[in-house]
Formats: structure tokens, C-alpha cells, sequence
């Protein structure tokens, strides 16, 4: 009688891919992998006790989310934010935020109010403890949420893609260019009541309000980067005559 085969023992398979692809992801929303930063792919494989393949499996799978670029028998390097690129990721992720959000207004199902009232009452509390990647990380959920909801799978994963380049810049615009005191409370009051009117717009089905309140909320995002941009510390600087 044939023996039977004992069950393997180990991770799952394909659990290493998923932990260098989530790891590497963070580091770069947070800008710990900084825009043009090689990545060393022997570091990785040693660090999660992996061989190649998971390793070249969860790269290619965040070059296709335009976060990584591989490069020919080069390996790979973190996707650059070029100053060229701003103009029109600003506007794909306009267009993307108000077709995901307005047809989530249409499309949405009964439980997915309540879902999201609790995303954005996540946002808030970050907001409170003024935890820039907590606030990062809640503001894309919300948003993901509502993309989720969109009835449109493909537009959704677009508009995913938009929202890790959009983190990535936020986190930027934030960290070089921070807001204090009034501005400070006044931009995040802001930001918590247009999250808080686009879960209303969505819970009455008011595509044409959620529209107009998705295009508002990349304008907020806009002037915030274009602080990033403007900023100047010359002024600061004492410069005398010899």
C-alpha cells in the first residue's frame, strides 16, 4: 500500500512576492525609497529570505503601478516625479477623482455609506494627531473606497495607480512645505468637511454635487503642491557686501 504524501510544510505560496511588493510599496509611498533611487534587489531577497523570483515578481508588479522602473541589466529604480509630469497627473487625477466619485453616487449599494463615513472619521483622527503617514494612508483608502464603488473596475485600478502618485507627492509638498498654526487647522477642516460632504452627495445619489466636490478636493491638493513648488528660504538668508 503506497504511502501517503505528507503535506508541505511552509509559507504559502506566493506569500513572498505579496511581502516584498507591500514592503517596498511603503517605503516608497513614504518616501523612505526616495523618486530615482536604485533598488537593490539582493538586499531584498536577503532581508525576506526569498530567492529572485518573488523578488522580480513583486517588482514587476509595482512597475506596472508606474512606482518602479526597471531598467535594462540595470535592475530597478524608484519612478521619478518630474516637475514636467505635475501639470498632467493633475489633471488625469481630476478627471479620474470626478468620474469615480460621481459614479460612485449612482452606483453605489446600501452598505457602502457606511463604510465610508468610517474611512473618513479615520482621516479625521488622523488629522487630529497630525500623523502625516496615517493621514496619507487613510485620505487613499477613502478615496479608494469610493473609486471601488465607481461600478467601473478598470477606471478604478487607473485611479488607484493616480492616487499612489498623488501620495507620494503629497507627502513632498507636506514634509518641505508644512503648514502651521491657523493655515494648519484651516486646511485640514477643510479637507475633513469636503470628505464629509462627498459621503452626503454619495448617500443621496447626487452625482452632479459629488462631481463638483471631487474637482474642489484636487484644487485643495493643487494649492498645496504649488506651495511646495513656490517656496523660497532666500529671503532668510543675509547676504553682505565684503
Amino acid at each position: 500500500m503506497e504511502k501517503s504524501k505528507k503535506p508541505r510544510v511552509g509559507r504559502p505560496k506566493g506569500t513572498g512576492t505579496q511581502r516584498v511588493y507591500e514592503a517596498v510599496r511603503e517605503n516608497i509611498l513614504k518616501l523612505r525609497l526616495s523618486p530615482g533611487a536604485d533598488v537593490n534587489e539582493a538586499q531584498l531577497e536577503f532581508e525576506f529570505g526569498v530567492s529572485r523570483t518573488p523578488v522580480r515578481e513583486a517588482l514587476i508588479r509595482l512597475a506596472s503601478e508606474g512606482l518602479i522602473t526597471l531598467l535594462p541589466n540595470q535592475g530597478a529604480r524608484v519612478s521619478s516625479i518630474e516637475l514636467s509630469d505635475i501639470a498632467p497627473m493633475f489633471e488625469m487625477l481630476e478627471l479620474t477623482q470626478r468620474a469615480v466619485t460621481r459614479w460612485c453616487a449612482t452606483r453605489r449599494q446600501s452598505g457602502d455609506i457606511e463604510e465610508l463615513r468610517k474611512l473618513s472619521t479615520a482621516f479625521e483622527a488622523a488629522t487630529r494627531e497630525l500623523d502625516p503617514n496615517q493621514m496619507g494612508e487613510c485620505n487613499r483608502a477613502f478615496h479608494s473606497r469610493i473609486a471601488a464603488c465607481c461600478g467601473n473596475p478598470l477606471l478604478a485600478g487607473v485611479y488607484d495607480t493616480q492616487l499612489m502618485t498623488s501620495q507620494r507627492l503629497a507627502h513632498l509638498a507636506f514634509a518641505d512645505a508644512p503648514l502651521e498654526g491657523e493655515d494648519q487647522a484651516e486646511y485640514y477642516a477643510e479637507l475633513n468637511r469636503q470628505h464629509d460632504a462627498m459621503v452626503y452627495a454619495i448617500a443621496t445619489r447626487d452625482g452632479a454635487a459629488a462631481d463638483r466636490l471631487a474637482t474642489d478636493h484636487v484644487e485643495l491638493f493643487r494649492s498645496r503642491v504649488h506651495r511646495y513648488i513656490d517656496r523660497s528660504l532666500a529671503g532668510e538668508v543675509a547676504i553682505n557686501d565684503p
